[in-house]
């Protein structure tokens, strides 16, 4: 008597690679948003380098740094506030066509005139904790991961 055998897949068979497959997408989620994370970051660093050479042209022109204003830049006459996203300029002198703004729209940079015109900080949160660039000092700046990204001019 001849006996038909089934070729097929057992139900433990199937479950068991339904979540491998589970496992292995939930890592490779988890690893975009780090990507993803890593590359905010890394424009938060470029905007505030770019930022130093902007200020650095301004101190060129008027023998010291902008003042601050509650983390925003005020410069050229006291009134006048430069809002993170707008043009940077005085006169016609323009140091950003637009100030930059954090990737993230929830917060922003901060900046912070020091040694009565003679330097200043900027700050930005960053969220990679493992980012070597990156201090807990985050000075005036409140950031929900406690890692800041500073530029200092002395």
């Amino acid at each position: 008597m001849k006996v038909n055998k089934k070729r097929g897949f057992t139900l433990i068979e199937l479950l068991i690679v339904i979540s491998i497959l589970g496992i292995l997408t939930s890592l490779l989620l988890a690893n975009m948003q780090n990507a993803r994370a890593r590359g905010r970051d890394a424009r938060r660093k470029k905007d505030l380098n770019e930022l130093r050479t902007a200020l650095r042209m301004y101190y060129n022109d008027y023998q010291n740094y902008p003042s601050d204003s509650n983390g925003q830049i005020r410069g050229c006459n006291p009134v006048q506030t430069f809002e993170w996203g707008s043009s940077f300029s005085c006169g016609i002198n323009t140091y950003m066509s637009l100030l930059p703004k954090d990737p993230l729209s929830s917060q922003s940079y901060y900046y912070t005139q020091t040694g009565s015109g003679e330097g200043f900080m900027v700050y930005a949160c960053l969220e990679n904790m493992s980012d070597p660039d990156g201090s807990n000092s985050c000075g005036p700046m409140s950031c929900s991961t406690n890692w800041c990204f500073r530029v200092v001019q002395d």
